[in-house]
């Protein structure tokens, strides 16, 4: 037995000491691979170059002013690209003059020389990409009406993409070194054919591992825990309602805490009779909001019930307007949109939503397009079928909206446009996503010559598509539009939404918004490239809600005017029109300060 366990140890020991004379020989093999791999290696020639153009191009403007953060995604994704392609560039253009028998020399005593004028041909450009960048940065803020970016923070954002790109070239070459290292560990063991394709495998299972533990185990983890924390989340400074005609009051089937963050907060805002009537001049009632929350013990169609039960129980069905909004992402609905319909309508009108989801919109879009759709879908079929079973002249007039996500969301309800107008009495949908079905249908049917920002159908009969509220009366040139018939069906677009205006295909087409570069909040100089416009438009779009209210993404004041339009309160007389919405407008704002 000690005999057995000594050549066992010896066995072992030899098979260890050959073990690290391999590896000691695969480092010393290896070593001036990854070195050449390794981060410090000097910059591909053909990257820099491109990295450099693609920059110059970064400066070039988009549609809202941009903070640090927004030049720093702009210029480090804009230089990943650029370096990734001069570098292919690069290798194709070696591969061409080495078949060709093409060679191009620099005489040393010029090398010097050229060095010095391409780096000062270089500095020189970029140097002028950037204030000029900086300088149209400035023409955009008082497009959209904001205030200019101090100089720190283009230069904060310059720095951090810089340093974004490095950081991803600094990746890049350590998964390329890993590779090699896969390679020289397996070369003794494996054929040659084999050893590209298993080190690729290990390669790849590295990587994802490490990106799995990085990405989904750290960042998306960490974003759905806070969403999910936010909903639950009851602020002191959101009272619970004590009216039995909102959700999640004392007398509502939906509980305070069932309604989630978003739903909480519109139930316990909007206006009272007393605020209404003193805004408009004329007596008003209370009115109804109706909301159900998101819950894990029960499916969306549960949730839709639960919308039809306040309904029953606020009497909703006997008011003159009923309006069903489909929500964002998180469930939010725009304040200015709800208060306008109940101001002009002296709050007889209920309003009714519910929430699909707990994350954000773009989170919503990316990971789960369908359930925005059937929430949209299932609510409108539901009340459809509750109003058509009553007789027709008790039934209150149906119209439906949405904002962003939720217009996207909304639509689905309808195969067409045409559809939507033999079911509702008037729609509004705001800063539409134009990969939305129905936009595109009616961008595809527009009268020629029409700015695709505003597509014109049927001469305005009953659909208009609205930049600014003088667009409700006249096209966006000016044109006179046919009388306005009813049902009536708004589309508001700001230009200057990169909600609007995003699309994938921005990537490698473009659109024909910006062939036209048309829109009164939206500079000229606007170009499109291939990969950097969209990402310029993806990086506007998480603050473009925050700007001054009428660009951007932000639909405020001009709520007011266009559910006006659709409700059919025209008015004879244009002026005092316009006094009772400014009336209004003051109402909202001293109501709702935040709004």
């Amino acid at each position: 037995m000690r005999s057995g366990s000594g050549a066992s140890l010896t066995t072992l020991g030899r098979a260890l000491g050959d073990a690290v004379h391999v590896v000691r020989t695969v480092s010393r093999r290896t070593e001036r691979r990854v070195r050449r791999t390794a981060i410090a290696r000097p910059l591909s020639p053909g990257g820099f170059l491109g990295a450099s153009m693609t920059t110059w191009i970064s400066t070039s403007p988009s549609l809202l002013p941009r903070t640090w953060w927004m030049w720093t995604a702009n210029f480090g994704l804009s230089q990943i690209y650029g370096y990734a392609t001069g570098v292919v560039a690069e290798k194709v253009v070696r591969r061409v003059m080495d078949t060709v028998g093409l060679e191009v020399d620099i005489a040393e005593d010029r090398q010097e020389r050229a060095r010095w004028i391409g780096a000062g041909a270089l500095l020189s450009i970029s140097a002028y990409s950037w204030v000029r960048g900086v300088l149209r940065q400035r023409e955009i803020s008082h497009l959209v009406q904001a205030e200019p970016k101090n100089l720190a923070t283009h230069v904060v954002g310059t720095v951090g993409g810089v340093s974004a790109s490095l950081g991803a070239l600094a990746a890049v070459r350590g998964v390329i070194a890993t590779a090699h290292l896969y390679r020289a560990l397996l070369r003794p063991y494996l054929p040659r054919r084999a050893v590209g394709v298993v080190s690729l495998v290990l390669t790849i299972a590295t990587v994802t591992v490490l990106a799995e533990r990085l990405l989904r185990g750290q960042v998306l983890e960490q974003m759905l825990e806070r969403a999910e924390a936010a909903n639950r989340l009851i602020s002191p400074d959101v009272p619970r309602p004590g009216s039995a005609l909102r959700s999640g009051s004392p007398d509502s089937l939906e509980t305070w805490q069932s309604l989630g963050a978003p739903g909480r907060k519109i139930v316990s805002s909007g206006p009272t009779p007393e605020i209404i009537a003193a805004a408009t001049g004329e007596a008003a009632i209370e009115p109804i909001r109706v909301y159900a929350g998101k819950s894990t013990s029960r499916s969306l169609e549960e949730t839709v019930d639960a919308v039809l039960a306040e309904l029953d129980r606020t009497g909703a069905w006997d008011r003159e307007v009923l309006v069903l909004f489909t929500g964002t992402g998180t469930g939010w609905l725009q304040e200015w949109s709800l208060s306008a319909i109940e101001f002009l309508s002296g709050g007889n009108c209920a309003t009714a939503s519910l929430q699909y989801s707990v994350y954000s919109s773009a989170m919503s879009f990316l990971a789960d397009r369908r359930t925005p759709r059937r929430a949209g879908h299932l609510l409108f079929d539901a009340v459809r079928r509750r109003l058509d079973a009553m007789a027709e002249q008790d039934r209150p007039r149906l119209f439906v909206a949405g904002e962003s996500l939720g217009s996207f969301g909304g639509q689905a309800a309808f195969r067409d446009l045409q559809e939507m107008l033999t079911s509702v009495d008037g729609a509004v949908w705001t800063g539409t996503p134009s990969f939305t079905p129905l936009w595109r249908e009616l961008a595809a049917r527009s009268r020629d010559g029409a700015p695709a920002i505003a597509p014109i159908l049927e001469h305005g009969r009953h659909v208009r598509v609205v930049t600014r509220p003088r667009d409700l009366e006249r096209n966006y040139f000016g044109g006179l539009y046919e009388p306005w018939q009813h049902p009536r069906v708004v589309y508001a677009q700001h230009p200057s939404d990169p909600v609007a205006w995003w699309r994938p295909s921005l990537m490698w087409e473009e659109p024909a918004w910006l062939r036209q570069r048309v829109g009164h909040d939206v500079t000229p100089a606007i170009r499109w490239f291939p990969w950097i416009t969209f990402w310029q438009l993806a990086a506007d779009m998480p603050l473009s809600i925050s700007v001054t209210g009428g660009h951007g993404h932000a639909y405020h004041e001009e709520m007011v005017p266009i559910w006006a339009s659709v409700l059919g309160q025209d008015g004879p007389d244009p002026h005092t029109r316009r006094r009772r919405h400014l009336a209004i407008v003051k109402a909202i704002r001293e109501s709702n300060p935040k709004a």
